[in-house]
């Protein structure tokens, strides 16, 4: 009988198509994400379904009868993909479902830092009505006329990049791999990442982490940044180097921060985040919506069909990769999808 394994149980995966995914095979849920636990589950399994799990070269090389990993989500930056690769296993992901809502989140990220709204509803809470006063305390900053600066340009970025211009928001985005805007932004202006880190108002990081940007942004890059600047991070924790974000937020060498990713996750209760009073945190809920989860379970399931039914597969992660190793897997054009998430 077809075996899916899936690891993450706290995230409840795909509990939106319960019925439909226990259909395809027997499902088990991993009792934890260790990795012995997971080598121990992979053996005889057809297709994992994971989402922080980190699913190392023994993993994979456990699973002989694998036909793809599969990403509930987007990154893929806790598989071995290199082994991956070497076994010749395609890694599948969603990257459609929550382009639109993870920008809602950093959108609604940067208003609450340009506003103080955080702040200054606790502080009415506490202390009842404030008045404007000469330090200006409490007065925001506008957005229209400022300017944004995206690292990466890829969906998100772009659906971020929509909504800033509908606030008169000027754009500057970083993106190595991407050489000119699309035709319904070709107002954004493509640039280095030390133009977008000198000269944004606010810089908002999207790119998708790699072994070729991890730190990309450190204590050389923040000072770089105006102190009137804030940073916003909705994209992986370790695209910011950590310690270096916090001592320059200590030293209030920027205005602030809104970060909803770290590294590693999750973080707790001592983490120095918690003693800053110029950084918003939310825990890793960017992409976290009713209407998000629904089309990112539905986007999931149908990958996973395909998968087990030996269908051509849909947003093969490392499929150029597999190409090239001469691995005749069929797919169909990454980002191509032959269904409807709505």
């Amino acid at each position: 009988m077809t075996k899916i394994i899936l690891t993450d149980a706290k995230l409840k995966m795909l509990q939106n198509l319960w019925p439909e995914i226990n259909a395809l095979g027997e499902v088990k849920v991993a009792k934890n994400d260790e990795e012995d636990t997971l080598v121990k589950e992979a053996v005889n399994a057809d297709l994992i379904i994971t989402c922080y799990a980190v699913i190392t070269r023994r993993v994979i090389e456990a699973g002989e009868n694998l036909k793809a990993i599969l990403k509930w989500g987007v990154g893929v930056d806790a598989i071995d993909i290199e082994a991956a690769n070497e076994n010749r296993l395609p890694v599948c992901h969603c990257p459609h479902y929550g382009s639109g809502t993870i920008a809602d989140h950093a959108f609604a990220m940067m208003i609450a830092l340009a506003r103080k709204l955080v702040p200054l509803v606790n502080a009415t809470k506490k202390k009842g009505w404030i008045w404007p006063n000469t330090s200006h305390e409490w007065a925001g900053t506008d957005l229209e006329g400022k300017t944004v600066g995206l690292v990466g340009f890829g969906r998100i970025a772009k659906k971020m990049a929509q909504r800033c211009t509908g606030f008169g928001m000027k754009i500057k985005a970083y993106d190595s791999m991407i050489k000119r805007p699309p035709a319904d932004l070709q107002h954004v202006e493509l640039t280095t990442l030390e133009d977008v880190l000198c000269n944004a108002d606010f810089v908002s990081v999207h790119a998708v982490l790699n072994r070729g940007n991890e730190g990309i942004i450190g204590a050389k890059e923040l000072a770089l940044m105006k102190p009137t600047a804030f940073i916003i991070n909705t994209a992986r924790g370790a695209l910011i180097q950590e310690e270096a974000l916090i001592n320059t937020l200590r030293q209030k060498r920027i205005a602030g921060a809104a970060i909803d990713v770290f590294d590693p996750e999750p973080i707790d209760a001592s983490h120095p985040f918690y003693d800053l009073d110029n950084i918003l945190i939310t825990p890793h809920f960017a992409y976290y919506t009713i209407e998000a989860d629904a089309r990112l379970d539905r986007e999931c399931y149908y990958s996973a069909k395909r998968i087990l039914k030996n269908e051509s597969l849909v947003n093969v992660k490392n499929g150029d990769a597999l190409a090239a190793l001469g691995e005749p897997v069929r797919w169909l054009p990454y980002g191509e999808l032959p269904y409807n998430l709505d």
